[in-house]
């Protein structure tokens, strides 16, 4: 699993919110917290102050609990939860393993379910829109249906026929199901 982990763990930027107009970027890497904040200003005698750097590790940052107030009011108290998770090697692995391998877990959900995944993040959303994870898809559909047709004593044609009818082709419920 730590073969997942890239060298940048987490990087964020933003304005500090009003009124100030300062504007900070905070990186986590595998072993340090780098926060960099550029100071904006009208006036003539902050324009010459240079961005300033704080380097800390992870156990400095966990320890310095003083830095975290400001960083939460930011970045945000969600966003400072999930740096703080970081520093304590506690990683949101699902999200940072290959596409590929995600498509070929997200192939065992049923429709229900990967609309409700789709709805977690940005990342997921973008995964399950994708046409290759809908060609993965479509066999197992085929099959499912396949399986149906087998079974047609407890399930009968006719019903099948107008559920269909009423849901249109399978390309037109996928793009239902995947515009959001």
């Amino acid at each position: 699993m730590a073969s997942l982990l890239q060298e940048i763990l987490f990087e964020i930027q933003c304005q500090a919110p009003a009124p100030s107009k300062d504007f900070h970027h905070l990186v986590i890497t595998k072993n340090e917290v780098t926060l960099r904040s550029w100071k904006i200003s009208a006036r003539a005698e902050h324009r010459k102050v240079l961005p300033r750097e704080v380097k800390k590790t992870h156990t400095e940052f966990l320890e310095e609990t003083i830095m975290h107030k400001p960083l939460e009011k930011i970045f945000g108290k969600d966003t400072i939860e999930y740096v703080l998770n970081l520093c304590r090697g506690q990683f949101d692995f699902i999200v940072r393993i290959p596409d590929s391998l995600k498509i070929r877990i997200l192939s065992f959900l049923n429709t229900q379910d990967i609309k409700q995944l789709s709805e977690t993040c940005k990342v997921f959303q973008k995964l399950c829109s994708s046409e290759e994870f809908w060609e993965k898809m479509r066999p197992r559909n085929e099959i499912t249906a396949g399986s149906v047709n087998r079974k047609s004593s407890s399930v009968s044609m006719k019903t099948k026929q107008l559920s269909q009818k009423a849901q249109g082709p399978v390309w037109m419920r996928r793009r239902r199901n995947t515009i959001f």
